[in-house]
């Protein structure tokens, strides 16, 4: 088993108010979600209208399914902020469980 454990940091140009801003975080955060059975948090930014500051973790069976879902999340992020923002970091760590 393989455990993933990413950050994400987007740029929104458009938003001027937490209001907007909050709009696009609420869908990124739920189609990561349902799409990837990810585990998502806001982890920083909170008090900024532009930036989007996101934690994730999830479990894999192989390190192989784990690269093709980093790779899975990063297209449901350009996705889902395609015309909205810009990506700023996309960095994920890949670490083997190593329990019973």
């Amino acid at each position: 088993m393989t455990i993933l454990a990413g950050i994400i940091k987007v740029h929104l140009p458009y938003a001027h108010s937490l209001k907007e801003k909050r709009k696009t975080l609420k869908s990124l955060m739920a189609k990561i979600a349902q799409r990837h059975s990810a585990s998502v948090r806001e982890i920083d930014s909170h008090d900024a209208h532009q930036i989007i500051t996101l934690g994730f973790s999830l479990t894999t069976l192989s390190e192989t399914e784990a690269r093709d879902v980093t790779y899975a999340i990063e297209q449901t992020i350009w996705k889902t902020i395609e015309s909205e923002g810009n990506l700023l970091q996309f960095s994920v760590e890949c670490l083997p469980f190593l329990g019973t």
